[in-house]
């Protein structure tokens, strides 16, 4: 219906509603041209470019499909703070992390439209409540993260590292590749050491080669992680061919 609801709002404004049919959770909104408002909302790369706002992310996480898009009513544009405001009192919507109507609009808001505001906010999106709960981030995401919480906000501020620790750190800022040797070291200290073991007619089981860690011996025989994890907890033979064992080696 993405087509009929764009043609049928074009140069209207109002105010829009959108519902998680999965959470019931909703979203109010509002717009001098809804129907430029919807072909930017259909449109997943601009959801992105504002994953700051919680129905973008919302979105995303959930799809389309399960959401549904009411029009509360049309309105002048005059109008549209004060009848925006009228359903952010009556519904109370979750998605909605400002409560003033007309906040999102780039106006200064008093002390006490600020405070409002904050308050509205405690306590509203945290853990299971957010619509990121459940999301893992990348690793470059919970970098950035880390960085923003300095100084005393820092569990770390205030305590000395090793020069080794220093030095990694060093090298990941200024995004220079670890050595090989340094790799390794932080690998065998993370991973779980494994040894594969080719069977040879004449003397038995043969090792030929030990990996600091299961993803490495994987790897190495173009196999998945969790087949030679599977291999090692059973101690059976790998295509009557390789046997796997983890730890180190005796």
């Amino acid at each position: 219906m993405k087509k009929s609801i764009i043609k049928d709002n074009k140069n209207k404004s109002g105010i829009y509603k959108w519902t998680n049919k999965l959470t019931n959770d909703i979203y109010i909104g509002q717009s001098v041209d809804l129907s430029k408002r919807f072909i930017r909302y259909f449109n997943l790369s601009y959801l992105k470019n504002r994953g700051t706002l919680i129905i973008s992310r919302a979105l995303i996480k959930y799809g389309y499909s399960n959401f549904s898009l009411e029009i509360l009513e049309y309105c002048n544009i005059p109008d549209l703070t004060e009848r925006e405001q009228y359903y952010l009192d009556t519904l109370n919507p979750r998605y909605n992390t400002l409560k003033i109507a007309g906040s999102s609009l780039g106006r200064k808001h008093s002390e006490e439209a600020k405070a409002k505001i904050s308050k509205a906010l405690k306590g509203v999106y945290v853990k299971e409540k957010s619509a990121l709960y459940g999301s893992s981030f990348s690793e470059e995401t919970k970098a950035f993260m880390s960085l923003k919480k300095f100084k005393s906000n820092n569990p770390l501020f205030g305590k000395t590292h090793t020069e080794e620790t220093k030095e990694l750190m060093r090298q990941k800022a200024l995004g220079r590749k670890h050595s090989e040797e340094t790799l390794l070291n932080m690998s065998a200290s993370r991973g779980y050491p494994v040894q594969i073991y080719e069977k040879c007619n004449s003397e038995g089981f043969q090792l030929i080669g030990s990996f600091v860690s299961t993803r490495k011996a994987a790897n190495f025989l173009g196999i998945s992680v969790n087949t030679v994890r599977l291999y090692i907890n059973s101690g059976e033979i790998f295509k009557d061919r390789y046997k796997f064992t983890g730890g180190n080696p005796k």
